[in-house]
């Protein structure tokens, strides 16, 4: 075989503290051919010295002076490999047993429907202290059972991410048709690729921890910050736009049958309606974002002939069930106008309540 098996892509930023752990915990992985592409994104510590400092023939470091983002360098870094399977790795991160990947090959090997294979996390501080899962409000998020596709998007649908990114081994083959990621995202880049991946791709999670997953409250993009709040659920929406493109009917039945008006789907025009109306279900954490792009689906639905006429018949959804969706998504009323609005409204309320009286 020419080359390397696998292929690692690590992308470092700032993390001269950590990045020396990470890369051992890659180059003591026993039983594999393996290359390890690293680049340092533009960092302003001295994280680019401690990667020059180890000397590995398997290593290739490109020094960048720009910032761009991780996914950016992450893409350079997929298009330079040559391995016909790809691992990432965060540069604060570290692989917890030395034969991580040669396990994860076997079960890529012996399950050739498989897109990528992933594991559990065991999280830790800034010291490298293993931090118990209960005392984190995430702690069991990335501890899922294998699902069908269809399964998996329903969880997505619901829940949003739960798969832990720096624990997969993937095949080339899977970037190839589904894309690389996407640098305008910053909070939700993975999940954006596995809601792409799982509509094409089976996949799968070991119940093995793989990763030790480094917490660090206010220094990363998973910090729960109010900027990174924001930034998430305006990621959600954008992630939501496109998330059941290329659904077929068996998956969304497979995942979504107990929420159709027709779990049978009996044509491609009922299949676009019930793609649409699951934007309507409540979700606590998702619902605005989702009901936006419900509000979106369905201006473009009712404005086709043959789609109007299925919504009206099939579903009572005509311009006047539109008329009152949009009065009940109150999304884009600006705060203050809000809270004025409904100063307002308990003024009247207390008028005609003395009026009465």
């Amino acid at each position: 075989m020419n080359g390397p098996l696998i292929s690692v892509i690590m992308a470092t930023f700032n993390h001269a503290e950590y990045v020396g752990q990470a890369i051992a915990s890659v180059l003591k992985q026993r039983g594999v051919e393996l290359e390890f592409l690293i680049a340092d994104d533009g960092s302003t510590d001295n994280t680019r010295e401690v990667v020059e400092s180890v000397v590995d023939p398997r290593i290739r470091f490109f020094p960048y002076q720009d910032n761009r983002g991780a996914c950016a360098v992450t893409n350079e870094l997929i298009a330079r490999s040559k391995g016909q399977f790809i691992a990432l790795i965060n540069s604060d991160d570290y692989w917890c047993d030395e034969d991580k990947l040669a396990y994860q090959l076997q079960i890529l090997l012996g399950n050739p429907q498989l897109g990528a294979t992933f594991g559990r996390a065991r999280f830790i501080d800034k010291r490298g202290e293993v931090i118990n899962k209960k005392r984190l409000t995430f702690g069991s998020v990335f501890d899922q059972q294998n699902r069908s596709q269809g399964q998996w998007l329903r969880l997505f649908f619901d829940q949003g991410n739960c798969i832990c990114h720096p624990t997969v081994l993937i095949r080339r083959e899977c970037y190839d048709e589904v894309g690389v990621y996407n640098n305008n995202l910053r909070q939700l880049p993975d999940f954006d690729m596995w809601v792409r991946l799982v509509k094409r791709f089976p996949i799968h999670i070991s119940e093995r921890e793989l990763i030790s997953f480094r917490v660090l409250p206010g220094q990363s993009a998973s910090s729960q910050t109010v900027a990174n709040s924001v930034r998430t659920m305006n990621e959600h929406y954008l992630i939501a736009t496109s998330f059941f493109r290329n659904v077929g009917a068996q998956a969304l039945k497979d995942g979504f049958s107990d929420l159709l008006r027709y779990p049978d789907v009996p044509s491609d025009i009922h299949l676009d309606i019930e793609k649409a109306l699951l934007f309507f279900v409540p979700n606590r954490g998702l619902g605005k974002a989702y009901e936006m792009v419900g509000i979106l689906e369905l201006n473009r639905l009712l404005s086709l002939d043959g789609h109007r006429d299925v919504l009206v018949r099939d579903y009572g959804v005509d311009a006047g069930w539109y008329h009152r969706k949009m009065q009940d998504v109150d999304v884009l009323r600006p705060k203050v106008l809000a809270a004025i609005a409904n100063k307002i409204a308990g003024l009247k309320s207390v008028c005609f309540r003395l009026f009465k009286s």
